[in-house]
């Protein structure tokens, strides 16, 4: 075996600590790749549930502005991903709701905004939610929009003045050859709007009509068309065509007892009705609130007690009534109902028990009211 003199030795082991200083280095950087790839597929620390309508901007559009307004694609800086969840839906006006919550850590913030078109509030979206990640990414500018989403035939793309040369340098635009041929004009970049803010209402054809159904069971107090102030239950099914509601309903009153004066003798008394009812509800947040209007038709039934002969009978009951509606909302499909009716009623049989004296009869009037849970769908 031949011996390696000082030196040489010296320098081969030198040579062994800088090959596995590279290879210690190499294994650092693949590892610091595959992270700033992860942290690229959430936008900068991002992990969103975008939650809107099939015309509206998809999610991957959202997170591309949220990088574009960061101006950076994957940093998080050590901090945990900020979890957003954003619920787009178009209200009773045509305009559009965004519902918004972001989670950093412990704390969450939720905000409700408005805007005329969906578009606006994806914006707006992103916007908030670069602004929770980096307070300074307002200061970058808008994002740049694309092309090739939503963007009108004969648009001009301007060169960008912070490229570098002069703005004004390049290829003339071509114009048409014919003297009476408009010239294009390229506009400014519109700014997002605020968080809340709504812009003005775009020139355009007008929106149809959002259609959605009803489902509500409520619960009902009635004051005077029985014997005592009666409870009572409800169910409606209806139409929401805009602002204006239409829908059919059932109420169940049970049986009161009512005396004949100065006896123990007596009827129970009970009502079931059917009726139609419509409503124009207006909004202010998240209440809608609006004038009612409708009828009911149903049975008023009556089985005697403590006479010696029993009996019972049954009288038609029709009412019409003006009301009030007023629901709170607790989610884009769940609603609490409140409404308020005034029935009047058109006949008003007298009960009796013959030989032995009247047991009942409805007031002119009566106030009822009911409270419950809507479903709306879809």
């Amino acid at each position: 075996m031949r011996l390696l003199d000082p030196c040489r030795r010296d320098l081969l082991a030198a040579a062994d600590s800088l090959v596995i200083s590279a290879l210690a280095l190499a294994a650092l950087a693949a590892v610091a790749g595959d992270a700033r790839a992860d942290a690229a597929a959430s936008a900068g620390g991002v992990e969103l549930d975008w939650i809107a309508p099939g015309e509206c901007a998809d999610r991957s559009r959202v997170l591309a502005e949220i990088e574009q307004r960061l101006g950076r694609s994957s940093e998080a800086n050590g901090e945990p991903p900020l979890k957003a969840r954003a619920v787009v839906s178009r209200n009773e006006r045509g305009s559009w709701d965004l519902r918004l919550t972001t989670t950093l850590g412990e704390t969450t913030r939720s905000r409700e905004l408005h805007g005329e078109t969906c578009a606006e509030l994806a914006d707006a979206a992103a916007l908030i939610i670069a602004l929770a990640i980096d307070p300074d990414a307002a200061s970058r500018g808008t994002p740049t929009v694309d092309q090739g989403a939503g963007a009108a035939p004969g648009d001009i793309s301007g060169a960008d003045p912070g490229a570098g040369g002069d703005p004004g340098a390049g290829t003339e635009p071509e114009m048409d050859a014919s003297p009476d041929a408009p010239t294009a004009v390229e506009a400014p970049t519109a700014a997002s709007p605020p968080p809340g803010a709504s812009a003005a209402p775009a020139q355009g054809p007008s929106r149809p009509l959002e259609l959605r159904g009803t489902l509500r069971a409520s619960g009902v107090l009635d004051t005077a068309s029985l014997p005592a102030v009666a409870p009572g239950a409800g169910i409606a099914a209806g139409m929401l065509i805009g602002a204006v509601r239409v829908e059919l309903s059932g109420t169940y009153f049970g049986a009161q007892q009512a005396f004949v004066e100065r006896t123990t003798m007596g009827g129970d008394v009970q009502l079931t009705t059917g009726g139609l009812r419509v409503c124009y509800a207006m909004r202010y947040r998240s209440v809608e609130l609006g004038p009612c209007a409708g009828v009911e038709v149903g049975v008023m039934s009556a089985d005697s007690f403590g006479a010696a002969s029993p009996g019972s009978n049954r009288a038609l009951w029709v009412a019409p009534h003006p009301g009030a509606l007023a629901t709170f909302t607790l989610s884009d499909r769940l609603r609490v109902p409140l409404t308020l009716d005034v029935p009047f009623p058109v006949t008003r049989d007298r009960f009796v028990l013959v030989g032995i004296g009247a047991v009942h009869r409805s007031a002119a009037a009566t106030l009822r009211a009911s409270l419950g849970v809507e479903v709306r769908f879809p």
